[in-house]
């Protein structure tokens, strides 16, 4: 639970509540990849499946390589598993500076950062990664004789996952940075076409292939999420007062209000 907004805490105090988050993340992700080395062959089967048929066989190049991969599989897929925890520890570290009306929003932050993290990974592997590796391990397939290197495999596969369930967390960010009047709906519509530049960058680069539908499977959730940013946005900024570009905008209310006042 995350401390009470009205708890001053010290420099030390705040040290030692980090100390407290960091060990139990630890503790957490220690129990995730005790998981995930029990059920080993189930997330190999799984990691291995997106590869095109025929070319799942994967190569190692040193007597130690295959417990390393495993290793780094294993902290990988841990830290997968206990994102949400994780997720939770780190918004309860900073829950002093959550107003006393804002703590009620604590639980639906982690809620919905954990639902949209795990949803990029899922989406990511279930959509996008098989028809990714298909087209880049077959490209000029005639004139090349494709291996895939375990570490390298592995390696591709976990970044791409992470990379979209970090990617999903775009309206959690947009909608906090309303929630504190830095920007507001009118700001996000305002600037939609620069949103729209940077999520297409951001599908050209995270993507595994530049191809039109693994483009475009990044692309479509990115600009559908930042539109619902934009609703969001409107109901969670600050009432009375609109804020656009970081200028404050009297309301029809504030121009009543002042004029009673004179």
């Amino acid at each position: 639970m995350p401390i009470d907004a009205e708890e001053q805490l010290t420099l030390t105090e705040h040290l030692d509540e980090l100390r407290k988050r960091i060990f139990a993340a630890l503790v957490a992700l220690v129990v995730g990849v005790v998981v995930a080395v029990v059920f080993d062959a189930l997330l190999f089967d799984l990691l291995l499946r997106p590869l095109p048929k025929g070319m799942e066989q994967i190569t190692t190049f040193s007597p130690a390589e295959p417990f390393m991969v495993s290793l780094k599989v294993w902290v990988i897929a841990g830290i997968m598993m206990v994102s949400p925890y994780l997720i939770y520890q780190f918004w309860a570290f900073i829950g002093p500076a959550f107003t006393a009306s804002e703590k009620r929003y604590f639980y639906p932050i982690v809620a919905s950062c954990s639902v949209l993290f795990l949803g990029g990974i899922v989406f990511a592997y279930i959509l996008v990664l098989p028809r990714g590796l298909d087209f880049l391990l077959n490209f000029n397939g005639e004139y090349f004789n494709v291996q895939n290197r375990a570490s390298d495999y592995f390696t591709f596969v976990a970044f791409f996952l992470l990379a979209f369930g970090l990617t999903f967390e775009l309206p959690v960010i947009l909608v906090l940075l309303a929630k504190v009047g830095v920007i507001d709906d009118r700001f996000l519509r305002k600037n939609r076409r620069y949103a729209i530049l940077v999520e297409a960058l951001l599908a050209a680069i995270l993507t595994p292939s530049q191809d039109a539908f693994s483009m475009l499977a990044l692309f479509i959730p990115l600009a559908i999420l930042y539109e619902v940013s934009i609703v969001l946005a409107r109901i969670v900024q600050p009432k009375g007062e609109a804020r656009a570009g970081g200028k404050q905008v009297k309301t029809p209310k504030d121009d009543d209000a002042s004029r009673a006042t004179v």
